[in-house]
C-alpha cells in the first residue's frame, strides 16, 4: 500500500470512532466532518475541547482587502464552511414594497386584503393569527417603540418600510448588548457617505421619518451619526436572504469578513430560520483565500465594478475583470461599426480603468468609454421594451437589433434570449409539438450557447443556479421533442433522450441544496415530475 493510501486509511479509521467514548459511530462535525459522535449529548459534551479546531479557516487582515478568511487546512466540495445565526434579521433593506410586520410577508405578493393591523402599533399585517416562520417574536420589540406613533401613522398610511430593518438594528443596544457591540465592529464607511454623497439623503429621511415618530425622548433618542453608520453598516455587509418565500435582509458576522471575487469558491444557502450555510463549492486548499460573490454574475465587467465601488466601496480586480473578453465569453463585447462594415469586436484596452478607450480587434478603432456608456443606455431601452409585454417576435426582433451593435453572447443579449427559451414551446401557438423544425433547431441553439457561457463565468453553479437550471430544462425539453420527430432513427433519437436524461439530472442537481419554499425549491419540485417520464 502506497504511504498516501496508508494514511487516508488511517484517517479513515481515527474517524469511524466516536470522540468521546471511542464506540463505532457515523455522525460527523457537520462543520468540519473530522470527528464521530455516537449521539448528540457526546457531541454537546465534546464542544469545548473541539471548537477551537473545529473551523476550517482563520481570520487574518491585509492592508488592501482588510478582513478576510482563508483556509487553515484542504476544505473539500460540499464540505460545510461556516454555519450562522443572523446578528439581525429583517424586511429587505432599502425597500418601498409594503410587508407584513409579524411574519415579514410581502403584502402585494401574498393576495393579503391589506385589512389587518397589528393591534399595538397599528402596522399593516397579514391576519390577526399571522407568526414569523423565521422568529415567532420577531417584532416583540420593535413594537414597544412602534406604537409610539401608531395611531398618527396608521390615519395618515405614513408606512416607512425602509426604517423598520435599521429600527431592528438599533433596538440591540437595549436588548443585546453583546450583539450591539459586534455589529458596530462591522464596517459602514462612513468616510465615503458623508453629506456630498448621493447616498446621504437617503439616509436622512430614513433618520428624520424615525426621529419624528418614535425617537423622541430619553428612552429612544439616536443620534443622526448612528442611523447613518447603521444603515452604512446594512448597505455593506448584508446578504438578501430567501427563505421560506421571504425577501430579507440579513447581517451575519463571519460571513460578512468573505472577501469578494467574481468566480467565488462557496456557495450559500439558508434554513427556514434563516441561518445561513456556507459550502465550498470546490476543493479550497490550505492558505487559499474563502470568497463569495457580492454582485450580479450575469453583468458585465463595467457594471459588476461600478456596483460594488457604489455599494461596497473597492474595486474588483479578479480574473474575470482583469480579462478584456470576460475568459473569452465576450459578456461586455460591442461590435465595431466603423464605415458599416468592420464587425470587429470592441474590448476595453484596460478593463480596471474604468476611463479606458475600447479597441477593435479588426482596424485600428477606438471608443471613448463614454461612447460606450451612450451605447448600453440606448440598447438597454431596446430591452426594457421587449421585455415589458414580451412576444416571441418583440424578442426575436430585439435581439436582431442588439445583435448588431453588441456580441451575440453580450449580457443584454442574455436578458432576451432566457426569456425566448421559455416562450418557445410554452406560449400559445409555439407549443413544442407545434415548433417547425427550425425554431426547435433555434431553441436548442439559444440554450446551447448560453449554457456555454454560463459555464465560464459561474462553473460552480453558485450564484446563477436558477438560471442555469432553467436553460437545461428548457433544453431537455427541445430534445426529447426532437428525439420523438426521428424516431425511426433509433441510434439518433437515443443519443438525444440520454443526453435529455443527462441534462434533466443536471438540473435537479444544481438545485438540490435551495431551501424549503423559495422559488429553487418551488422549481426543483416542478422539474422533479419531469423525471418521472424517464
Amino acid at each position: 500500500m502506497a504511504k498516501c493510501d496508508q494514511i487516508n486509511s488511517k484517517n479513515l479509521e481515527m474517524n469511524s470512532h466516536c470522540a468521546v467514548c471511542g464506540v463505532s459511530a457515523i455522525s460527523k462535525c457537520a462543520a468540519c466532518t473530522l470527528v464521530v459522535y455516537c449521539s448528540k449529548k457526546h457531541q454537546k459534551a465534546h464542544w469545548q475541547q473541539h471548537k477551537n479546531e473545529c473551523v476550517s479557516y482563520e481570520l487574518q487582515i491585509d492592508s488592501i482587502i482588510g478582513r478576510h478568511l482563508i483556509a487553515k487546512r484542504t476544505i473539500n466540495p460540499s464540505d460545510i464552511i461556516i454555519q450562522e445565526d443572523p446578528l439581525v434579521i429583517g424586511p429587505k433593506f432599502p425597500t418601498s414594497e409594503p410587508i407584513c410586520i409579524k411574519c415579514l410577508q410581502n403584502l402585494k405578493r401574498s393576495n393579503s386584503t391589506v385589512e389587518s393591523l397589528c393591534e399595538k402599533c397599528l402596522w399593516p399585517i397579514c391576519g390577526t393569527g399571522c407568526v414569523s416562520s423565521i422568529n415567532p417574536n420577531i417584532h416583540e420589540d420593535e413594537c414597544k417603540v412602534l406604537v409610539k406613533g401608531a395611531e398618527r401613522i396608521a390615519k395618515n398610511n405614513d408606512y416607512m418600510y425602509d426604517a423598520l430593518t435599521p429600527l431592528k438594528c438599533l433596538l440591540l443596544q437595549f436588548t443585546d448588548k453583546n450583539k450591539w457591540n459586534r455589529l458596530m465592529e462591522l464596517k459602514s464607511h462612513m468616510e465615503y457617505r458623508g453629506p456630498e454623497s448621493e447616498i446621504y439623503e437617503e439616509i436622512n429621511s430614513v433618520y428624520n421619518y424615525l426621529r419624528n415618530n418614535y425617537l423622541s425622548g430619553e428612552e429612544f433618542e439616536a443620534s443622526s451619526d448612528l442611523i447613518h453608520k447603521i444603515c452604512g453598516i446594512l448597505d455593506v455587509n448584508s446578504l438578501d436572504v430567501q427563505v421560506a418565500g421571504l425577501e430579507l435582509t440579513g447581517l451575519y458576522l463571519t460571513v460578512s469578513k468573505l472577501e469578494h471575487n467574481c468566480l467565488p469558491n462557496t456557495s450559500i444557502s439558508f434554513d427556514k430560520y434563516g441561518r445561513i450555510y456556507v459550502y465550498a463549492a470546490r476543493k479550497i486548499v490550505k492558505g487559499e483565500h474563502i470568497n463569495t460573490m457580492y454582485t450580479n454574475a450575469l453583468w458585465g465587467t463595467r457594471e459588476r465594478r461600478a456596483h460594488l465601488l457604489s455599494t461596497k466601496y473597492f474595486k474588483c480586480k479578479c480574473k474575470r475583470c482583469s480579462d478584456p473578453t470576460e475568459l473569452g465569453t465576450h459578456l461586455s463585447t460591442i461590435v465595431c461599426n466603423v464605415k458599416n462594415f468592420c464587425k470587429g469586436n470592441l474590448t476595453p484596452i484596460d478593463p480596471l480603468d474604468d476611463s479606458t478607450k475600447w479597441e477593435c480587434d479588426r482596424c485600428p478603432t477606438t471608443v471613448s468609454s463614454d461612447n460606450i456608456d451612450a451605447i448600453l443606455i440606448e440598447l438597454n431601452h431596446i430591452v426594457d421594451k421587449a421585455l415589458q409585454n414580451p412576444s416571441i417576435n418583440s424578442l426575436e426582433n430585439a435581439l436582431s437589433k442588439l445583435k448588431m451593435r453588441v456580441h451575440s453572447n453580450h449580457y443584454l443579449c442574455f436578458n432576451v434570449k432566457h426569456t425566448l427559451i421559455q416562450l418557445y414551446g410554452h406560449s400559445m401557438g409555439y407549443k413544442h409539438s407545434m415548433l417547425t423544425d427550425d425554431l426547435l433547431k433555434r431553441k436548442t441553439e439559444l440554450c446551447r450557447d448560453m449554457f456555454f457561457v454560463l459555464n465560464i463565468i459561474d462553473p460552480l453553479y453558485t450564484r446563477l443556479n436558477i438560471y442555469t437550471s432553467v436553460i437545461l430544462y428548457e433544453l431537455h425539453l427541445a430534445l426529447l421533442e426532437s428525439a420523438a420527430r426521428i424516431s425511426e432513427n433509433k441510434a439518433e433519437s437515443k443519443g438525444m433522450c440520454d443526453e435529455a436524461k443527462v441534462l434533466l439530472s443536471k438540473a435537479l442537481d444544481i438545485l438540490k441544496n435551495e431551501p424549503e419554499g423559495s422559488p429553487g425549491f418551488k422549481l426543483l419540485q416542478a422539474y422533479k415530475s419531469s423525471s418521472i417520464t424517464f
